[in-house]
């Protein structure tokens, strides 16, 4: 059973948004850096749309705004669309404000659209914040003066900051509409740190890398209790090393990893949107299933924060998807 999709006012936007988002990036980008073809990426954009997901995410680094352009022909209307682009060149060098407009541009002829509803700096830093702040979002603004965009964001370089030191000066700017977030099971740290600002702004908040490596892979997760309790992080015999969480099955029915992961931050207060990245059809309907099953029971989750609130770790494997592909 898939469940019924919720749907959250982002923020203090206008927009309406269903809680769970498609995230076109990661390591699979809709399948097409596996080897899916751009038909079968297609595909599942069109299911995502059909199991109730209004909320697309792309970049313009994903390589991937003209496929999901073409997915959204005739359909438009009907859904959120976000991209983004970073304030810095791979180079090192700062994005211009003349290569910011660009920018922007040629992501609205890829997706076949004339305005974008949600707009990020992408992967902003400590180091490029007051770059972004001073020289870049006085030209996005007046991009959505122009009706280019809507609303203004930024996502913050989940792994270099896995405190959030960014997001916790960039939120205090007005400006900002939107954020994208880490946060996990690892790295519960936003809750203290991002969320009670974004509330009291009224931010949007979405959420990245909820269900990333050790959540969607048991042997991984063994791996990375084994080494937070080598590394004194966890304590001795307050788990099952190898079945770290088998506090998760019950009478009724066993809450898988993955699952539990995305449950554990949909519902977390401040949360609007949790994204999720795949390039199979059948994984797409079990998250979304998983998601649509609303908050685990209390018990769970207050042993969740029990076990892991502390941690600051970071879980970004590179080249593994978010959850199975």
């Amino acid at each position: 059973m898939l469940g019924h999709m919720d749907f959250r006012r982002f923020g203090d936007t206008e927009l309406m948004v269903s809680t769970v988002g498609l995230g076109t990036g990661g390591a699979s980008r809709l399948g097409l850096a596996y080897g899916n073809s751009e038909d079968q990426a297609i595909a599942l954009v069109h299911r995502a749309r059909e199991l109730g997901v209004n909320y697309f995410d792309t970049a313009e680094n994903y390589a991937n705004e003209a496929v999901l352009g073409r997915a959204l022909v005739g359909h438009r209307d009907e859904v959120v669309l976000s991209s983004k682009t970073g304030p810095v060149h791979p180079n090192g060098s700062l994005v211009t404000a003349e290569e910011l407009t660009a920018a922007l541009e040629l992501s609205l002829r890829k997706l076949q659209t004339d305005h974008l509803d949600v707009y990020h700096l992408h992967r902003v830093s400590n180091r490029s914040l007051d770059h972004a702040l001073e020289v870049l979002v006085p030209v996005l603004e007046g991009l959505r003066d122009a009706g280019k965009i809507r609303y203004l964001a930024l996502s913050e370089s989940s792994g270099g900051d896995v405190d959030h030191t960014m997001l916790q000066r960039a939120l205090l700017d007005p400006r900002w509409n939107v954020a994208m977030v880490s946060f996990n099971l690892f790295n519960q740290s936003a809750r203290a740190r991002v969320l009670p600002l974004a509330i009291a702004n009224g931010v949007g908040i979405e959420i990245m890398a909820s269900a990333r490596s050790q959540f969607s892979q048991p042997e991984l997760l063994r791996e990375e209790i084994d080494r937070l309790i080598a590394a004194g992080e966890l304590a001795e015999g307050i788990i099952n090393r190898e079945d770290p969480l088998d506090f998760l099955r019950g009478d009724d029915r066993e809450v898988t990893l993955t699952e539990a992961s995305y449950r554990f931050a949909a519902h977390e207060p401040g949360v609007h949107v949790v994204l999720i990245g795949t390039g199979n059809v059948d994984h797409l309907e079990e998250n979304i299933s998983a998601l649509n099953r609303g908050p685990l029971p209390s018990e769970i989750s207050e042993r969740l924060i029990d076990l892991f609130g502390h941690l600051r770790a970071e879980v970004h494997v590179p080249g593994r998807e978010l959850g199975p592909v």
